[in-house]
């Protein structure tokens, strides 16, 4: 995800106008409630599917099922049940901010940014709902409309997440030095040094300026050695700038500061392949699988890997279900021809191939492309 200022808490909602349990669907939709508050996703999801079975207009139900999905990483289910709820009640806040989010946790800014604009246009004081929104026509090719929104915010007050986009706006639209005045401010509000500056090396991380993004982040770390994140983001930025040797440290300190942190696991395991070592990266690969099963750049790894390690059928389920998951991205469908051709499927081979021209894509730009495929499908 590039979005890192803002935060993504998916809300549970609570049975309207429930002040004791008194029926047992009643009953049931409190323990599913409980579950979910303890972690417990598959009670929850199977409580919640109870209640729904009973009660097929029980909008907090749908919205609960849609946050046990979203927490279980299955967005596309979570949209499917939140859009269920908005037909019920389309101006429902929550409910759109939850969809909009499942949409964002997918890297799809085009299906985010209706909710995040309708829900912006019913609150315009909603300063989350205002970056949502600029957040999605920021990463989705529309800076110039993102600056129409973020200006007044950045003008009331320096809100980070509000200046971090601005500052990403004005150096995507090619004003680099209004860029660099935002991002400075950032170093004026009321944060510590060390966040600051972290907060600015991403802001310079998303507008391409590598240089700049690791002196901040390097800075970040100089001041607060265990920052959370900060390890993790400067192994993307070394990634980024070819220093393998130095990305591989800093993403391995990130794994080592937090064994759940799936971008950073993710990246390690893509840098492996990328320098070679097949064998090596396809643990760390699986790791950020399980973590996040949504990612449709960690099969492409996988499937490359086994690929390389002569694996050619595995390659092909890996390969396949990336292609499912991203139908637009050249490189997949490179690879997957390759694999199939490997185990004889010469016809698929040549969709595949085919495929491939559709993109505009020929296969002496797929190694290049899959470096840079590791990098955006992350964020």
């Amino acid at each position: 995800m590039k979005i890192f200022l803002i935060a993504f808490a998916v809300a549970a909602l609570s049975p309207s106008g429930l002040a004791q349990a008194t029926t047992p669907t009643e009953q049931v939709f409190i323990k599913a409630s409980e579950a979910l508050k303890s972690g417990d996703y598959a009670s929850a999801e199977s409580g919640f599917k109870q209640v729904l079975q009973i009660e097929p207009s029980n909008i907090s139900a749908m919205g609960n099922l849609g946050v046990v999905y979203s927490r279980t990483h299955r967005f596309a289910r979570a949209v499917e049940v939140y859009k269920r709820a908005l037909r019920l009640s389309p101006q429902d806040p929550g409910m759109l901010l939850n969809t909009g989010l499942a949409y964002l946790k997918q890297n799809d800014y085009t299906h985010a940014q209706p909710f995040f604009r309708q829900l912006h246009t019913q609150t315009p004081e909603n300063i989350q709902a205002a970056n949502l929104l600029a957040t999605c026509l920021v990463f989705g090719g529309q800076p110039q409309a993102a600056l129409d929104v973020l200006k007044p915010l950045a003008e009331k007050q320096a809100d980070p997440a509000s200046v971090y986009l601005l500052g990403v706006a004005y150096s995507r639209i090619g004003q680099a030095e209004a860029g660099k005045q935002a991002f400075a401010r950032l170093l004026t509000n009321d944060s510590t040094h060390a966040q600051a500056s972290y907060i600015l090396g991403q802001g310079y991380y998303d507008s391409k300026l590598f240089e700049q993004a690791a002196d901040s982040l390097q800075e970040a770390l100089k001041s607060d050695p265990n920052l959370p994140g900060a390890h993790r983001e400067l192994g993307k930025v070394y990634v980024s700038m070819r220093r393998n040797e130095e990305a591989e440290q800093e993403l391995r300190k990130a794994v080592e500061q937090d064994s759940q942190d799936g971008v950073a696991i993710y990246f390690l395991g893509g840098l492996m392949v990328q320098t070679d070592r097949y064998a090596d990266g396809v643990p760390y690969l699986e790791r950020a699988r399980g973590i996040d099963p949504d990612s449709w750049a960690t099969y492409l790894y996988l499937g490359k890997a086994k690929l390389k390690l002569n694996e050619a059928e595995a390659a092909v389920r890996y390969l396949k279900q990336a292609s499912e998951m991203n139908a637009d991205e050249a490189t997949v469908f490179y690879l997957l021809a390759s694999a199939l051709k490997a185990t004889g499927h010469n016809e698929e081979a040549k969709l595949a191939l085919h495929r491939v021209s559709e993109l505009h894509m020929t296969s002496l730009e797929a190694d290049r492309r899959t470096h840079e495929a590791m990098v955006e499908g992350a964020r």
